[in-house]
């Protein structure tokens, strides 16, 4: 707060106060008082008046700099009525009690909608579990009639590839709902990321064949993450590039180990990303050129694989060329205690081989 705003918020006050001189001045000439004793005590209240000032304005500022700490050290600053520091002004302890009853009601409806949102997300995920149900039923149907009715084979194939659509649609529901309460369901463990590309890979094999669509595999490294997720995380990215493949198409999943991490890289020879969509690829939504030519994009895909990875602690970053092809980068760091206790363990079966030899 500065000085000139107080003063100016003051303005009425020394208004008061120089029309109260005026008068008295006029008073004391009228009563035959001496110019020098009228001066000596406009000076003199005039002081009064300044030092009155001056301690008020000292005053109040310590009390909005103290405030304005205590909200800027809070997470919660909704919160501020109740840490605000006491004061003998009455007006600062209405301001107080009207802000705490502000923050009681703000509080209560914040709560009401989080209840809300709970329920709304346990309902949808007890929904997504009841209708895998049929989707499993439907599936295992499928696959069971494809080789025994060679007459209707091509039919069920269309039936079985529409229902894994309709799954993961259905996963992709199930995963956002989750997706900001991931440490509830999270496993940290050491993952091959060749067999969880290959898994991925399985699940959409159908949609692979009659895309025809090629694979490349080539990523032998070893991270320590969850795995239910990264399949998600990387079925969603196959998804994409499935969506938007190009003639020949071909899909290159391969791992390059770095300096305290390890990038798995997603590569494919589809449209590609136009320069001016790519700042804004991982926001919710956007669906930019390609999405709106497809008609069938949700801007989804990657707003959710990039809200996930950041609630996992995984870099994901994209790189482009419009017209040839995409690359996703997923980068999985390694802490330096895993590095240790590897350098540890290499060590001891070098030992060991010593010893033996």
């Amino acid at each position: 707060m500065k000085l000139t705003d107080y003063l100016r918020d003051r303005g009425m006050l020394l208004l008061l106060h120089l029309v109260c001189m005026c008068l008295a001045a006029a008073f004391f000439r009228l009563t035959g008082y001496s110019s020098a004793n009228t001066v000596l005590f406009l000076t003199v209240w005039l002081l009064v008046l300044w030092s009155w000032l001056m301690c008020a304005f000292l005053q109040r500022r310590k009390f909005f700099r103290d405030a304005r700490e205590i909200l800027d050290k809070v997470d919660q600053r909704y919160l501020l009525g109740e840490l605000l520091p006491d004061s003998y002004r009455l007006e600062d302890r209405l301001y107080k009690e009207m802000i705490l009853r502000s923050n009681k009601s703000c509080i209560e409806r914040i709560r009401r909608i989080e209840k809300e949102q709970r329920d709304y997300r346990e309902y949808m995920e007890s929904w997504v579990h009841e209708i895998k149900a049929p989707i499993t039923g439907i599936a295992l149907l499928c696959g069971n009639r494809r080789g025994t009715v060679p007459a209707s084979g091509s039919d069920y194939l269309t039936i079985s590839l529409e229902n894994q659509k309709i799954e993961n649609c259905v996963d992709t529901v199930l995963y956002y709902a989750r997706s900001e309460e991931v440490y509830k369901d999270y496993l940290i463990r050491e993952v091959c990321l060749e067999e969880m590309v290959f898994e991925v890979l399985e699940k959409n094999r159908l949609l692979l064949i009659c895309s025809q669509i090629g694979a490349d595999v080539n990523c032998r490294d070893t991270v320590y993450t969850d795995g239910k997720w990264i399949a998600f995380i990387l079925n969603q990215i196959l998804l994409n590039s499935v969506k938007y493949r190009g003639e020949n198409p071909l899909l290159r999943i391969y791992s390059k180990r770095e300096t305290g991490s390890v990038s798995l890289i997603f590569e494919d020879n589809g449209t590609g990303i136009r320069p001016e969509d790519m700042p804004r690829i991982f926001e919710k939504g956007f669906t930019g050129s390609n999405g709106r030519s497809n008609g069938r994009s949700t801007g989804m895909g990657l707003y959710l694989c990039h809200r996930l990875c950041d609630r996992l602690g995984i870099g994901l970053s994209a790189e482009s060329e419009y017209g040839m092809g995409t690359k996703l980068y997923l980068k999985f760091p390694i802490s330096s205690y895993i590095r240790d206790a590897r350098s540890g363990e290499g060590k001891l079966a070098d030992d060991s081989e010593t010893r033996l030899l």
